[in-house]
């Protein structure tokens, strides 16, 4: 038996929705329903649309009532195209039951159908998500981009098969999933849901569509320094939100893959949070990419600073587009920027890149609110 899709769209503004597979779609003016409607005149929850055999039926929640050709709804079974009106002098509801997409007519690169919005191949299945491709893979985990029926696109990260059975993977992984469900910030991705399905765990999160500033860098090059400054700004953001909480919470892996741009404004993103650590919890564990690392973090005695370090060689990077390791030397047995090395560079910020890359954690900047400050004083005035 075909089960039939539903299509609601708004007739005052066109706005549109299609449901696949979904059993139950409410409507109303509250934003937990599937279709919220901003109008006064329609209830907070106003009417539920159920799927029964190969139609559906609707049910009316609201005061306000449900029209159907001037008269009320109360329940009903749907014919196939109807318009409601969502109460006297409220908005109409075009519903439409729909037979299944054939998918016929896209590009064969195309990842989704151009009509539906589904998937058109994937290379597996964790509970409800179908993994359509993966996006990349990390030191701890792989992450697909995935899709779900009520829900649409989505990240779905998968612990990497060779750690199922290292203690420390596992328990970093966990802590991963316990911290950053807790952690609201508009440039750190949601975290939808925590699945353990077998000895498998997984993180569903937020999609960010955009490119990582590694990517970015090796594909349009170099970035200019005002727009390199900004972004660090947006991470200074982050990190101080971050190190606010209590106790503070360190990312640990502070570097251009881990700074996703956002393709629609070009918001930064902090990602990967599978080093993530809270301050005085545990010993210590050394970790992050050496090119980018404190001296400290290296030895496994992170502390907020060491985020605040690695902001150094991410703007060498996003303004050279070389290794930050050429811009140091060896000196006194301790790591520094060489000087000679940074000819050429924007002169108001080679203060900030020594301050922030000082091996001695009291050298430099107090927090992550100081280093923004330092880099919007190096900006042009009219940038």
């Amino acid at each position: 038996m075909t089960e039939m899709a539903l299509a609601l769209t708004v007739v005052e503004t066109g706005r549109s929705w299609l449901f696949h597979h979904k059993a139950v779609v409410r409507v109303g003016r509250a934003l937990d329903n599937d279709v919220a409607i901003a109008h006064a005149a329609v209830s907070r929850h106003h009417l539920e649309l159920k799927r029964s055999g190969r139609g559906w039926t609707l049910t009316n929640l609201g005061i306000n009532q449900t029209y159907w050709q001037g008269h009320p709804v109360h329940h009903s079974r749907l014919p196939s195209t109807l318009v409601l009106e969502l109460a006297p002098d409220g908005p109409h509801l075009k519903v439409q039951q729909m037979p299944p997409c054939t998918h016929e007519g896209n590009s064969p690169n195309n990842l989704f159908c151009e009509h539906c919005g589904e998937p058109l191949r994937s290379v597996g299945q964790v509970g409800d998500y179908r993994l359509v491709s993966a996006l990349g893979v990390g030191g701890m985990g792989t992450a697909y981009l995935a899709w779900h029926p009520n829900g649409g696109t989505c990240v779905v990260k998968e612990m990497n098969s060779e750690l199922l059975d290292n203690a420390k993977a596992r328990e970093l992984f966990e802590r991963e999933a316990a911290l950053q469900a807790r952690l609201v910030h508009p440039g750190i991705p949601k975290l939808f849901t925590h699945l353990h399905i077998g000895d498998r765990t997984y993180l569903v999160m937020e999609m960010i569509h955009g490119l990582d500033l590694e990517r970015w860098v090796l594909t349009r090059g170099p970035v200019a320094f005002p727009e390199a400054i900004s972004w660090l700004m947006e991470l200074c953001d982050i990190l101080q939100y971050l190190h606010s909480q209590r106790p503070p919470v360190m990312h640990r892996d502070i570097k251009p893959a881990n700074l996703l741009v956002r393709e629609r404004d070009r918001r930064l993103f902090l990602i990967d949070f599978g080093a993530v650590k809270e301050l005085g919890r545990g010993a210590g564990t050394a970790i992050g990419a050496p090119s980018y690392s404190a001296p400290e973090q290296l030895l496994g005695k992170t502390v907020p600073q060491s985020d605040l370090y690695a902001l150094g060689p991410t703007l060498l990077f996003l303004v050279t587009g070389e290794d930050p390791q050429r811009f140091f030397r060896w000196q006194n047995g301790r790591r520094m920027l060489n000087p000679t090395t940074l000819k050429g560079l924007f002169p108001p910020v080679l203060p900030v890149l020594q301050k922030l890359t000082a091996p001695g954690v009291g050298d430099r900047y107090a927090d992550a609110a100081a280093v923004a400050a330092a880099l919007r004083a190096c900006l042009p005035p009219r940038a």
